[in-house]
């Protein structure tokens, strides 16, 4: 009997109020090994089942291991001596200016027709004309002025003449007095003549030593005389060469051929002196400025700068207008702000006067010659040390030295094996060996046999209509939206290369033949 655990409820209790013990049911050994039976045959089922299910599998179809290509684009290397050119920007200015200015003061009573902006004026065109009046009359006086001097130096040079002349009688006269002076000396010592005598010769060799004396002073006076009245000339020459020349000023003309920039004038107005009317610039004397890096300011230095070509174009219409130049001269210092040389150059090409100073223009400069280099996309070269050809279909490295940039080209040095192309293609898996075809040159699909093309006619009516998106490609097969390839005979290349047999592509789609999807019992 099984053990009992004892309850204090039922402690009270007396032997007829607990209830009667129920008899154990005892398990048949039949019962038991039927229960075991059943479960062996659902065991067994179940493998049974398992086995049929992966018997009847589908057998994958093994992917094939295939090298992938890549199509490039190719250049025939050709050889030769190349010129760099920089690309630069600049702007076109005028060398040659000139500042219409009023040197005089007066009404403006004449102003030449063209004189407008845009209009060109010939050279000794009459700009403008100043009322003359004041200056004419300026003129004469300072005419008379230099007359009145020159006649006043003539009569003082005459008078000067005179004196001369009395000076030469008073020498003369004070020699022979001189001469009796000694005689006299001489009877006076011997007793022959008195001392009285010899008194009044003496007296009179005095006078005629002062009276020589006195035409010296005054010759002296006209000397300086004279002086003043040459300097008076100057003065009355400078006077009359100002009249002549501010009476030239009322009429100003143009001092070459020039083109008006600005004109600010009317009839009847009034200018005063050193007043802006008008001004002018040369259109053959032209010049463009333009900044290039230091870089490529030593790479010119190195063969000459002054001089060295360089093409304008000014790009305004379905033909930009180019002209030539030559480089004049450089800035003195580096632009600190943009860390480059500010360069000049003339424009020298016939059809420069088509620019006008401001325009920005495109600047070509031609740079350094290079010889037996190759010119190449910068796409053709990886590291900046080699290149890659075609050789029996796969790229092979070429050693490669940059000789100099020419805006989005190369300017190398490589030794390319005769018959080889330079592939200019960028490719992420560049490399040696790795299989490469032309673009334009890949081989033709292969030709489809008669099992080929039963497989298209019975999956002609799934491919006769494309999925929206989708591309047929050149060997037959369709490039799907979702990236899928589907191949003429059914099968579908997922993009990590996977191969979908043509029966699984079209349960995928819900058309297997032979009714719908398999079920499994339980």
């Amino acid at each position: 009997m099984e053990e009992r655990q004892s309850h204090p409820v039922q402690d009270h209790l007396t032997a007829d109020d607990r209830p009667a013990a129920k008899p154990r049911k005892r398990r048949s050994i039949i019962s038991v090994f039927l229960r075991l039976a059943v479960a062996v045959a659902i065991l067994a089922g179940a493998v049974v089942y398992g086995a049929s299910m992966i018997a009847s599998k589908p057998e994958a179809i093994k992917r094939q291991a295939r090298e992938r290509s890549f199509t490039v684009a190719v250049m025939t290397p050709e050889y030769g001596t190349f010129n760099t050119h920089f690309r630069a920007f600049g702007q076109v200015q005028a060398s040659r200016t000139f500042e219409v200015r009023a040197q005089v003061v007066g009404e403006v009573v004449e102003l030449a027709p063209n004189l407008a902006v845009g209009n060109l004026v010939a050279k000794g065109t009459q700009l403008v004309a100043i009322d003359s009046t004041d200056y004419d009359g300026k003129l004469v006086e300072a005419q008379a002025a230099e007359a009145n001097a020159r006649l006043s130096l003539a009569e003082a040079e005459e008078a000067y003449k005179l004196q001369e002349l009395k000076l030469a009688a008073a020498k003369t006269s004070l020699a022979a007095a001189q001469t009796d002076l000694e005689r006299a000396q001489v009877l006076n010592e011997n007793g022959n003549l008195t001392d009285k005598e010899l008194d009044t010769r003496k007296l009179t060799v005095s006078d005629r030593q002062q009276s020589v004396s006195e035409i010296e002073s005054g010759l002296f006076t006209l000397q300086a005389q004279i002086d003043r009245q040459r300097a008076s000339i100057i003065s009355a020459q400078l006077s009359l060469e100002q009249a002549r020349r501010d009476l030239e000023n009322t009429r100003i003309t143009a001092p070459f051929d020039g083109i008006v920039v600005s004109e600010n004038l009317s009839l009847g107005s009034y200018v005063t002196a050193n007043e802006n009317v008008a001004s002018l610039y040369d259109p053959t004397a032209l010049d463009v400025s333009f900044t290039i890096s230091d870089l490529q300011y030593g790479q010119l230095i190195t063969e000459g700068l002054e001089g060295r070509e360089v093409e304008v174009s000014w790009d305004i219409a379905a033909e930009p207008i180019k002209v030539a130049g030559e480089i004049t001269r450089a800035a003195a210092e580096i632009d600190s702000t943009t860390g480059g040389v500010k360069l000049f150059a003339r424009l020298t090409g016939d059809n420069a006067s088509q620019l006008r100073p401001g325009t920005f223009v495109e600047v070509q400069i031609k740079g350094p010659s290079y010889e037996r280099t190759l010119r190449v996309p910068e796409t053709a070269l990886y590291e900046s040390d080699h290149i890659y050809t075609i050789r029996d279909g796969r790229m092979a490295k070429v050693d490669a030295r940059i000789m100099t940039r020419d805006n989005d080209y190369l300017i190398i040095s490589a030794e390319v094996p005769e018959g080889e192309r330079i592939i200019t293609t960028r490719l992420s898996q560049a490399g040696e060996g790795v299989a490469v075809s032309v673009e334009g040159e890949e081989e033709a699909a292969p030709t489809r046999g008669a099992g080929s093309n039963e497989n298209a006619n019975a999956n002609a009516g799934a491919n006769a209509r494309l999925p929206e998106g989708a591309v047929r490609r050149d060997d037959g097969s369709v490039l799907l939206p979702n990236g899928n390839i589907r191949h003429p005979d059914g099968r579908i290349e997922q993009p990590d290369g996977t191969i979908i047999s043509a029966e699984e592509a079209a349960s995928q789609r819900g058309n297997r033949p032979g009714g719908g999807q398999r079920r499994g019992g339980n």
